[in-house]
């Protein structure tokens, strides 16, 4: 999704950062659903792309993003990520707050469970290969995200968010709504709200709800102190 960016428009860009077993591809029905106004970027992340080796890094995933923007002269955005994508965005807002205006969060994990990282490897295992090469993902390379999480403990990190955050949740997806309540209570300016019927990955079964309210979250004036 090109966009030739300027620094000075408004409102700011949005950049969608997808899930794991996806590819910016999947943010095609949200971005139709979103509409027209605001320029939107959606960049592989690093680890995650076809020609990547296969391991992954949150960190490097992270600088790589800022990296893409900062290339493309974009001075301050908006964020939205889904799963692992949320917790780049996360990260981002922690190390470049100056780069981050709005976050929306669906998915991101604080402090994924033993239980949590072993239920989504296995809904990837089930997933049919020829649905992976569609997509353009590899299955080695999304099982090596989990991998890399299970030692991911982002507690810490919450309150030193300086951005506005909206983090919502599929009531569908039980584990995900756990851990968006407990995410939302650890950011200092977060909203928590829940889609019906929405899944784990809500730009994938959820894209017009999740649209709607991500429009409704970045495009509210901020309140006046």
């Amino acid at each position: 999704m090109p966009l030739t960016p300027d620094p000075q428009a408004r409102p700011r860009p949005l950049v969608l950062l997808h899930g794991i077993g996806q590819s910016p591809i999947a943010w095609q029905e949200f971005v139709s659903a979103f509409g027209v106004g605001r320029a939107m970027h959606a960049p592989w992340m690093r680890g995650l792309k076809p020609s990547d080796a296969v391991g992954f890094d949150l960190d490097a995933a992270a600088l790589d993003v800022a990296n893409q923007l900062e290339l493309q002269g974009m001075r301050q955005v908006d964020l939205l990520g889904v799963s692992v994508g949320g917790n780049v965005a996360l990260r981002l807002a922690v190390e470049r707050p100056e780069l981050v205006g709005r976050l929306v969060l669906a998915g991101a994990l604080v402090r994924p469970t033993k239980a949590q990282l072993r239920m989504q490897k296995l809904a990837l295992r089930i997933v049919p290969e020829r649905k992976l090469v569609d997509a353009g993902v590899s299955r080695p390379r999304m099982l090596a995200v989990f991998d890399a999480l299970r030692t991911l403990d982002e507690t810490s990190r919450l309150a030193q968010v300086q951005a506005p955050a909206l983090v919502v949740a599929g009531s569908g997806d039980r584990l995900g709504r756990a851990s968006a309540e407990v995410l939302a209570r650890g950011l200092p300016n977060a909203r928590f709200e829940t889609i019906a019927g929405g899944g784990s990955m809500l730009n994938d079964s959820s894209p017009q709800e999740l649209a709607a309210l991500a429009h409704t979250f970045l495009d509210a004036p901020l309140p006046v102190e």
